[in-house]
């Protein structure tokens, strides 16, 4: 029998936001030992203060609830060759100095 990788996870509260396609995100795993490790995963359901993401450990994989804080989204490259993400208006967002 493999050894089930212990992480703190999270509880889910309210609603529950579910994707067509998982978004790819850096996920912040804190295991009980105190490491931490970001591991590339995919978010496929979220409420305000939890994400549920999908990652690979070994050969296996796995879907866990991990805090919202612990989640950010990958940097994927933009039509126009920059590196920043669209910003909720749809257009790039320019620094104002």
């Amino acid at each position: 029998m493999s050894a089930v990788p212990r992480i703190a996870r999270a509880i889910p509260h309210g609603t529950i936001t579910r994707p067509a396609v998982g978004i790819p995100v850096i996920a912040r795993l804190r295991w009980v030992n105190g490491q931490d490790v970001d591991v590339a995963a995919f978010a496929i359901a979220w409420t305000r203060e939890a994400v549920e993401v999908r990652w690979q450990n070994r050969e296996e994989s796995r879907a866990d609830w991990i805090p919202a804080a612990d989640v950010r989204r990958t940097v994927q490259e933009q039509p126009d060759g920059s590196e920043r993400p669209p910003s909720s208006r749809g257009q790039l967002r320019k620094n104002r100095w």
